[in-house]
């Protein structure tokens, strides 16, 4: 019969093929004698000539000063039978530290130590990458004060940032359908049908409407929402937001007319609000005095105490109009601009 060739390789082929294409390496110790041993790809990460049997000591030498009780507690605990694992710095001279992980477990077959190690660099790279992506997220949203939500394809909304701070609403009352009730009742079925459309025709989607907040106001947004799709347009998840177009509509008239707030457009705003002057001193950050007295007498107030009221007032819906010869105070109306 013909030599058949046997069906199986040594394990220094998968060893050797491992270490080709990933920054691993392998290393066995001799418990009593001390003496640790370790592949070519060991030799690698951690710097040693290749085929140099070490001790303890000299590896426990490579490693970063704060990290060295806690390697040797690795060595403890492997000859203890339990399989373990830290995560360590080595430090190589002329070279930044750089990051390994070494695991070890104790062979019952030829009582040794066994263990790997690996660089944690592509690892610990990327893991950086995320969290500065999500650094960049969340000063994008704080300095343009959005909501920003995500949805996974079964439709849970997995990330609901600034929801619960603009609107009141928990989680828990968020869940499901419960974002639909604080959409304005007029508004509402003219929304939940674009966003039908949206999902059943997996499209973007965009809606002008009124959002009530946590102060029970209602106040007018734009909310967006789009389908993050896979290289081959599969669809991974859906990402949305919400601006509040009501600040940039209150702000613009305010900043043409930051010193012609009069008297009686204050009066007026207080009486629409039910505030009293105590009430609106304590939000705008002035004195109760300063309202007062312009109020009564129209004296002079700072351009900056005329921007922290006309700012507050703004928050609230209140809209100081200016036309030749006239003025007025009215309440935002929060209607869709027409197509």
């Amino acid at each position: 019969m013909p030599n058949r060739q046997p069906n199986f390789v040594s394990s220094r082929h998968y060893v050797e093929l491992a270490e080709q294409f990933i920054d691993i390496g392998f290393w066995n110790a001799d418990i009593r004698g001390g003496e640790i041993r370790g592949t070519d790809g060991f030799s690698r990460l951690t710097g040693l000539p290749r085929g140099e049997a070490i001790n303890l000591q000299r590896w426990i030498s490579l490693l970063h000063p704060d990290d060295r009780e806690n390697f040797r507690a690795l060595f403890s605990i492997a000859t203890m039978g339990e399989s373990v694992s830290r995560e360590v710095r080595l430090v190589q001279r002329n070279h930044p530290p750089r990051w390994v992980r070494i695991a070890a477990e104790h062979s019952a077959v030829n009582g040794r130590l066994v263990g790997l190690i690996q660089g944690l660099s592509s690892d610990r790279e990327a893991r950086a990458a995320v969290y500065r992506e999500r650094a960049r997220l969340t000063t994008f949203l704080d300095m343009t004060r959005e909501i920003f939500w995500s949805m996974d394809l079964a439709g849970t909304i997995i990330d609901r940032r600034g929801w619960q701070a603009i609107t009141g609403q928990d989680p828990d009352e968020a869940e499901n359908v419960g974002w639909e009730t604080v959409i304005h009742p007029d508004d509402r079925d003219r929304v939940l049908e674009k966003w039908s459309i949206c999902l059943r025709e997996e499209v973007a989607f965009e809606s002008y409407h009124r959002l009530r907040y946590a102060d029970g106001m209602y106040k007018r947004v734009l909310a967006r929402c789009m389908p993050v799709r896979q290289e081959n347009g599969a669809i991974i998840e859906w990402l949305g937001g919400i601006q509040e177009i009501w600040r940039v509509e209150c702000a613009e008239p305010r900043l043409d007319h930051i010193a012609a707030l009069k008297p009686q457009q204050l009066r007026a705003a207080r009486a629409m609000l039910g505030w009293s002057a105590d009430r609106l001193a304590h939000e705008a950050g002035v004195s109760p005095a300063t309202i007062r007295r312009y109020e009564t007498t129209d004296e002079h107030m700072k351009e900056v105490t005329v921007s922290a009221i006309l700012a507050v007032l703004n928050r609230h819906g209140i809209v100081m109009s200016y036309s030749s010869g006239s003025i007025g105070v009215t309440l935002a109306i929060e209607n869709e601009p027409q197509a």
